[in-house]
């Protein structure tokens, strides 16, 4: 990346790692704990936490990152006088995460930061991540980032699908009254992220398959010039589903990158296994 403009987000931007390693974005660090045992960055295998979850008799818990983690995070980008940094974070509809990253920045009194609420989450941040390392890469201004991901702010569309709605009611991110629809019939929700960074009902279907070709069908309708943007899909253990709908996008669409990501254990904890995800710009 280019000297001058550093990039940082959360684990819940679900960036494959090589991207991150790539761009050399920084992250702070959202926590999971099944019950007393907390689950550190880098402990456990996606793969194994949803093990853990299927055979856990307690859900898993999430939290906000450490003050002192963020407060590390940053102040270590601002040492070099001549850098300015872009913190760009989950949703607040989602997280407190984005108001405790405020907080610093108001604490360490610095204008070379600057904070981005998102709105969105997983591979919906990630996609903004992405563009802003990209642009910083390129040599853009801090301005013209930031005007970029307040446009993606409006204008990427997160669509998912969930296989059991009980994670999202169990941690309060969808009402017991919206997730009644599903009960019966192998109806599968289809949910999205609203202009306010709130999870909301979307559409629904019946059964897997049906799911999967909803999502495709909304975001033939919803995307503007699908052929010229780069595109997110992320999955829990759903790699198979998430195969089907990059090939779906490419031949349909004309998409020239789509970027799959895992859903890790933060996001995890609340939408559980099979989740699958599209992102892209309208």
């Amino acid at each position: 990346m280019a000297k001058g403009i550093k990039i940082v987000s959360d684990n819940c931007c679900d960036l494959p790692p090589e991207i991150l390693r790539r761009y050399g974005i920084k992250q702070i660090h959202m926590l999971v704990r099944f019950g007393d045992q907390e689950i550190k960055p880098g402990e456990m295998s996606n793969d194994e936490f949803y093990k853990k979850m299927a055979n856990s008799p307690i859900l898993p818990k999430t939290s906000q990152p450490v003050t002192e983690e963020i407060i590390q995070v940053y102040s270590s980008l601002l040492e070099e006088r001549d850098t300015e940094v872009i913190g760009i974070h989950m949703s607040s509809g989602l997280s407190g995460t984005v108001q405790s990253v405020q907080m610093v920045k108001e604490m360490l009194q610095e204008p070379r930061l600057h904070i981005i609420d998102s709105l969105k989450a997983s591979m919906g941040l990630g996609l903004m991540v992405l563009e802003a390392a990209r642009l910083a890469e390129k040599g853009a201004e801090a301005s013209t980032i930031l005007n970029r991901l307040e446009e993606m702010r409006s204008s990427v569309q997160c669509i998912f699908s969930v296989q059991n709605l009980e994670y999202l009611i169990s941690g309060g991110r969808i009402s017991k009254g919206k997730g009644l629809i599903a009960g019966v019939l192998n109806i599968k929700p289809i949910l999205c992220i609203d202009d306010n960074g709130f999870i909301i009902p979307y559409e629904k279907a019946r059964g897997h398959r049906a799911a999967l070709k909803k999502v495709l069908d909304i975001m033939g309708d919803l995307g503007n010039n699908l052929s010229g943007q780069t595109v997110g899909i992320s999955h829990a253990v759903a790699l198979e589903d998430a195969m089907y709908l990059k090939e779906n996008m490419e031949q349909r669409f004309g998409v020239k990158e789509v970027v799959i990501g895992e859903i890790g254990p933060v996001i995890g904890s609340h939408v559980g296994p099979g989740t699958f995800s599209i992102f892209f710009e309208s």
